[in-house]
């Protein structure tokens, strides 16, 4: 059996962590499958799906990583609107296209995560929860949850 669902949610802000276990959970509680896996898919180029602790040092300590791996406020050729020609959609509102760093900090981040269910349940570690990171801002998101199995 496999069964395609989707979150469907607005994010607040550049580098929220959006917890998205425990409705992933309760997905797979109503599937009745008590073995497989789950895919957590970002539909988003500017979204990362990643497994990890959920505690505030982590995320204090993430944030300070970016911001000196890739900074927000040095040159993008992505946002360079004198030199890019491809994908000018939101042209007429440039602030929206000018996220280069996002798409950068993406290609460093899973874009997926694929958790086993044993036993009905997702096997998680102690402390594991399943995040969508926000690489951008504010924006509407959406997330794929393919679970599959017997």
């Amino acid at each position: 059996m496999i069964k395609n669902n989707k979150i469907e949610y607005t994010s607040q802000e550049y580098l929220e962590f959006k917890d998205l276990t425990e409705e992933i959970e309760q997905q797979v509680k109503e599937t009745k499958i008590q073995n497989g896996y789950v895919l957590v898919y970002s539909c988003h180029t500017t979204l990362a799906i990643c497994v990890n602790e959920k505690e505030k040092g982590i995320v204090k300590d993430f944030k300070s990583l970016m911001d000196k791996m890739i900074p927000r406020d040095i040159y993008y050729c992505h946002n360079d609107l004198t030199v890019r020609t491809e994908n000018l959609v939101c042209q007429s509102a440039k602030s929206d296209c000018l996220n280069g760093h996002s798409h950068c900090t993406h290609m460093l981040m899973p874009n997926s995560e694929m958790i086993p269910i044993i036993e009905g349940k997702m096997a998680l570690g102690t402390w594991q929860r399943i995040f969508a990171i926000e690489l951008d801002c504010e924006r509407k998101r959406t997330v794929i949850v393919q679970i599959s199995g017997e």
